[in-house]
């Protein structure tokens, strides 16, 4: 029985409408921003491409440790979010979380062997 005023649907269509325009926004504030790219002074594009692959081998391998990080935490923690229906949430920020650190250390790379941005 419900009490005068009280609407449990009203109080659960207005989260789950504030939980879609978070992602909305989300989606929106992390999408790509097109493709820098990385110069340094008297290096052609072949060694630029060289050096490039070397530190996205260093990035994709900083993405791996993540993954196998995340896996354990899912693997430890994955029935508590099951149980509170947040799984696939935690899911999606443990990928961007693994991406981030990917991208981090790719410019981290780079940045160290003397190249900077260009657009």
């Amino acid at each position: 029985m419900t009490g005068a005023g009280f609407d449990r649907g009203t109080g659960l269509g207005l989260c789950n409408m504030a939980a879609v325009a978070a992602c909305l926004l989300l989606t929106v504030c992390a999408g790509p921003a097109g493709q820098a790219r990385w110069v340094k002074a008297g290096v052609d594009d072949a060694a630029t491409a060289r050096e490039a692959n070397d530190c996205q081998a260093q990035a994709n391998a900083a993405r791996n440790n993540e993954q196998g990080i995340n896996q354990d935490i899912s693997s430890t923690l994955g029935r508590n979010w099951a149980m509170s229906y947040t799984t696939g949430l935690h899911d999606q920020t443990m990928r961007q979380q693994a991406a981030g650190a990917a991208d981090q250390a790719f410019n981290n790379c780079m940045r160290a062997k003397g190249f900077t941005k260009a657009g």
